[in-house]
């Protein structure tokens, strides 16, 4: 896998684009979720940026043994696990988190990969699943999201 600065943009849309590729591909509502959600003014990153970040991923990936094609995209925890020491920051953890369970949420389902995937990041991060309190389906049909405008 290719290193990212800590903390950067790119190691944090890697994180985000892995949680998007774990149930086996990326639809553009998950897409515009992310837009919606204000993925450019949290993560510094558009849309055309985290696809070549996605795409550089899928290169790696591609080239070694870390990814199981026959299991729906399901990264080894220990990949994940090295994804997330990329993110120190809690700020941008707490950012990465939400944007993940948007965009693992906008097709109207959480597939058993996405789950995982956020389960193990949860876990990688010491991050209390407490801390989602708009991840259930009743609370967030509850909630506004209303997105982030670049100051």
């Amino acid at each position: 896998m290719r290193h990212y600065r800590s903390d950067s943009p790119e190691a944090a849309a890697r994180i985000v684009a892995a949680c998007l590729l774990s149930d086996g591909h990326v639809g553009v509502d998950e897409l515009e979720a992310l837009e919606r959600y204000g993925m450019e003014a949290r993560l510094k990153m558009n849309r055309g940026q985290l696809l070549v970040v996605m795409q550089q991923m899928c290169e790696d990936l591609t080239s070694t043994a870390y990814l199981n094609w026959g299991d729906t995209c399901r990264l080894d925890p220990a990949v994940i696990f090295c994804l997330a020491q990329d993110v120190r920051d809690w700020r941008l953890r707490r950012e990465v988190m939400a944007l993940c369970n948007e965009g693992a949420h906008a097709d109207g389902h959480l597939s058993e990969g996405e789950a995982a995937f956020i389960q193990l990041l949860r876990a990688a991060w010491q991050m209390p699943e407490a801390y989602d309190v708009h991840d259930t389906r009743s609370l967030r049909r509850k909630l506004k999201l209303v997105p982030i405008q670049p100051g």
